[in-house]
């Protein structure tokens, strides 16, 4: 069987919490190498692996080898958080340029959308759960991540809408 370190993430968690949070991270290939020296086999994921379940030693050299390095396993445990913030942020923050390059756009159907999405959605909400039953049509599943999709835009939309509307300092022309 082929392994990713990802794959190892509980299995490594089970005699060293800290090594196994990282190994499913970013840094997992670093990580997977440091346990792999310290196991005495090949960096590789399938290595490690074989050895974790044919050796039952290999789970108390983890937990040594998190003991000796807890200094340098946490602060890379602080970076790799540090690093998904930021990216988090990031994506954020291009999300909310789109929206405003939208909201000022001069072009209806680039700043309609997102209202039209919404009422779209509270009439097909509407419809499917209230009309239907009313009218003894059996109700259609849905799938939920169709939900999920139109929510997440509907909720992004409204909160940046009542961002502009409770920030005087946000110009808006009532658009999008």
């Amino acid at each position: 069987m082929d392994f990713d370190w990802k794959d190892l993430r509980n299995t490594v968690a089970k005699s060293a919490p800290v090594l196994g949070s990282l190994i499913g991270g970013p840094a997992g290939g670093a990580i997977g190498g440091l346990i792999a020296l310290g196991l005495g086999v090949d960096a590789t994921p399938d290595a490690v692996a074989k050895e974790l379940a044919a050796n039952p030693e290999a789970a108390i050299k983890l937990a040594q080898i998190e003991k000796e390095r807890t200094v340098e396993l946490q602060q890379l445990l602080v970076t790799s958080a540090q690093n998904e913030l930021l990216a988090d942020t990031a994506r954020q923050h291009s999300v909310n340029e789109t929206m405003r390059a939208e909201a000022a756009s001069d072009n209806w159907p680039t700043y309609s959308w997102r209202p039209f999405v919404g009422f779209i959605f509270g009439l097909t909400f509407f419809g499917v759960y209230v009309i239907l039953p009313i009218a003894r049509v059996p109700v259609p599943v849905v799938p939920v991540e169709a939900w999920m999709a139109i929510g997440a835009i509907l909720g992004v939309a409204s909160w940046y809408r009542g961002k502009m509307q409770s920030d005087p300092r946000i110009h808006t022309d009532n658009r999008g």
